[in-house]
């Protein structure tokens, strides 16, 4: 049953909007609809297929068991008639062959009357003790072969089943198909007799299809006929081939009705199969028309009832403007209001993580001088939140590896203890109506707070720094330089906090938090000079990085001036060892002073450096010492390279046919292979490859020239490559083939001795 649609649209409102919820409302009530109707369907349905399931279940049982009733009948017979043939007095004679001519008379006479008993339930019968070469049968006697063009059975059909039955005692039945002369399906049933002699008699029976199976009962199905599991015989709508195809195939009759009958023969037993019951029956189909005619009244009800419901919903969503489209009205004015509400919140967040970010980036450039002091004021008065009055503190925390990290650490390990440090120092300082931390670089973040309520404060950073530290195997440090009254000097106590982080180094303290009061004093009558200066300034000599060291001079020199005022025959004398440090790892010599160990030249140094009366002229002797040791480490630098080139050449020229690598030349210098590469370029002008290459062509073309009749596969592997490698060595080079070459060089050499 169908319906057209225009007859179940929605309404619509006089603006042109269609009005949806109409529709939700439809679906529910045609929902209550198709559950019942279905329901009462199913019902019926069911009140109709369980009996006739029933019924067809029944009736596989009966054919079943009638079925394998009838054959079994027959599959009883030649047990009865050996029993049989076993009461007469002359079996026994008969077997050991020591009956006369009349006892042989009486005997086919006695079988004859036997065999007449059963005549209409087999075909034909006969028995056997086969070696005598007779067969009484039960309209006649003869020998064998008379007896297998009755039964139509071949020599070796008979003498397998008698080789079976000789070997196996307890196997006392078999049963085969046969064809008669009019090609019709013909079943043998041999039976083996044992009597207490060493020699049995067989019973033979045959029959027809029709004989042997209650082919009426099997109109609709098939029966088969196992033997010691074993398949030997059916009838019915399937054959034995198809049976064996289905087994073969792994379905084991699957899809199909089977039923399983035993047999009162040993060793046999029956499987009925039938097609399933089919679904779709004509009183079926009459009932599902019914039930979808019923779904399509029900339907229809509905649609009446929605419609008088939807009225006063029609009337309250005209109200609420033209923007909606689809789906669920009501729920479109519920998601709008959430909508709007939801779109405030997120604009509300993202504007003061915006403003956040902005105020943090603008502290940042604040405290690493981007932003002068003079416009501090002007820059920070777009923030509301700082416009508090003082006094402020800023706090330089640093993170650095500690002894059993020496070999490294992830910035991942720095990056989660930032974050588990913030997130302690947030929940410390939530009091304070000032509190921002950021990064300001990899090893330094700051924190700035207002310092009208600092008690505890070097304590409870203590605190929260020691329960850190272990987790992540760093060393957290804090340093809280003098407080400032305005925002606009955050600068200049970030610098002072970095002093202190730089001179923490050399006052040999191991304080988690350092007060400026602790090392104020210090700082005043102690040199600067940092091990970390330090170290830049040895690494930038020996590598050649001038500006570096000179920064660094001018750092340690400028910081003692205005800052410290320490003592400057301490700075000089802590000058003096940096150069001893760097001649006593290097043996350099300066080349100005004729001195010709590196230890006289640097007491000479240490004299140089202590006869300065001034800062500024300890400023210029540094840097003409450390420009005259940077210019021999350069001067030797350049040295070992060109030393080195020329073993690099020598080696390629060397073992230029062989088959060499970059790594083996690596290896052979114990050096690197990205700056082996390195160098051999910028020696050469070319890259390893390249120059082999060419070299090997050069050799190439000498050989060619000095002996023209040298095979071109000889040349090759004088020069380290194969013939193909050779020729494209020529080609690349001189545009033509080794021989185009040889011909060309004859050429040459012709017109230079004509000439």
């Amino acid at each position: 049953m169908s319906l057209s649609r225009s007859f179940f649209a929605p309404p619509i409102c006089p603006g042109g909007m269609e009005l949806r919820y109409y529709r939700k409302m439809f679906v529910a009530f045609v929902s209550i609809a198709v559950v019942y109707t279905l329901l009462i369907d199913v019902i019926f349905v069911g009140l109709y297929w369980v009996p006739s399931r029933r019924q067809f279940s029944a009736q596989l049982d009966q054919t079943a068991r009638q079925a394998s009733e009838f054959t079994d009948i027959r599959l009883q017979t030649p047990q009865k008639m050996g029993l049989v043939v076993n009461l007469s007095e002359y079996t026994q004679k008969y077997l050991i062959g020591s009956l006369n001519d009349y006892e042989r008379l009486k005997y086919v006479s006695y079988i004859s009357r036997m065999s007449a008993i059963t005549s209409s339930l087999n075909y034909g019968m006969a028995v056997t003790r086969y070696e005598d070469d007779y067969v009484i049968m039960n309209t006649s006697t003869g020998n064998l072969d008379f007896f297998r063009s009755m039964f139509y059975l071949s020599e070796e059909q008979l003498r397998n089943t008698i080789g079976q039955f000789n070997e196996s005692q307890s196997e006392t039945i078999q049963i085969f198909n046969v064809q008669d002369d009019s090609g019709k399906n013909m079943y043998v049933l041999a039976y083996c007799q044992w009597v207490g002699l060493p020699q049995p008699f067989y019973i033979f029976n045959s029959y027809y299809e029709q004989q042997l199976f209650h082919m009426d009962a099997l109109s609709t199905g098939t029966l088969a006929l196992y033997y010691n599991n074993r398949l030997v015989a059916s009838a019915g709508r399937l054959t034995v081939e198809e049976l064996n195809t289905l087994l073969q195939n792994g379905t084991n009759y699957a899809g199909m009705e089977i039923r399983h009958q035993p047999s009162s023969v040993p060793g046999f037993r029956y499987v009925y199969l039938e097609e399933p019951q089919k679904i779709l029956t004509s009183t079926l189909v009459g009932m599902i028309i019914a039930g979808l005619a019923a779904l399509g009244a029900s339907i229809g009800i509905m649609w009446l009832i929605t419609r008088g419901m939807y009225r006063p919903i029609r009337g309250v969503l005209q109200t609420t403007g033209e923007q909606f489209t689809a789906g669920d009205e009501i729920a479109h004015i519920r998601n709008t209001i959430v909508s709007l509400h939801t779109d405030v919140e997120e604009m509300s967040l993202a504007l003061a993580k915006h403003k956040t970010s902005q105020e943090n980036n603008t502290l940042h450039d604040l405290l690493i001088g981007v932003i002068p002091p003079e416009q501090a004021g002007q820059s920070l008065s777009l923030f509301p939140q700082l416009q508090i009055g003082g006094p402020f503190a800023v706090i330089l925390l640093k993170y650095t590896e500690t002894a059993q990290f020496t070999g490294g650490f992830s910035h991942g390990v720095t990056y989660d203890a930032k974050q588990r440090l913030s997130r302690a120092l947030e929940q410390y300082f939530a009091p304070n109506p000032l509190f921002r931390l950021m990064d300001m670089n990899f090893e330094n973040q700051a924190v700035i707070l207002h310092a009208d309520k600092t008690e505890g404060l070097v304590e409870g950073l203590r605190n929260i720094i020691i329960g850190v530290e272990p987790e992540y195997g760093l060393d957290i440090s804090a340093f809280i330089p003098p407080f400032c009254e305005t925002l606009d000097d955050l600068a200049a106590a970030y610098r002072q906090g970095m002093k202190m982080a730089d001179a923490r180094e050399y006052l040999g303290s191991n304080a988690k938090v350092i007060h400026w009061e602790e090392v104020n004093t210090p700082l005043k009558s102690t040199v600067y000079y940092p091990l970390q200066v330090e170290q830049n300034l040895i690494n930038s000599v020996i590598h050649g990085n001038t500006p570096v060291w000179q920064s660094a001079v001018n750092e340690i020199i400028d910081t003692n001036t205005h800052e410290r005022r320490g003592s400057q025959h301490a700075l000089a004398l802590m000058f003096g060892a940096t150069v001893n440090r760097i001649m006593d790892g290097s043996g350099a010599v300066d080349p100005e002073l004729s001195y010709g160990s590196s230890s006289a030249v640097a007491a000479d140094m240490d004299i140089r450096f202590r006869a300065c009366r001034t800062y500024e002229e300890l400023r210029q002797q540094a840097l003409q010492v450390f420009g005259s040791l940077a210019a021999w480490f350069a001067a030797e630098r350049e040295k070992f390279n060109n030393s080195l080139a020329d073993r690099m050449l020598a080696y390629v020229h060397e073992h230029y046919m062989s088959e060499i690598t970059l790594f083996d030349l690596a290896d052979y210098l114990n050096l690197s292979r990205n700056y082996v590469s390195t160098l051999f370029k910028s020696s050469t002008g070319r890259n390893f490859k390249d120059y082999i290459s060419e070299y090997r062509y050069g050799k190439a073309c000498q050989m060619i020239r000095e002996n023209p009749d040298m095979k071109i596969k000889e040349i090759a592997e004088l020069v380290g490559c194969n013939t193909d490698a050779l020729s494209r060595l020529f080609m690349r080079y001189s545009g033509m083939l080794p021989n185009d070459f040889r011909q060309q060089a004859s050429r040459e050499k012709e017109k230079q001795d004509q000439g």
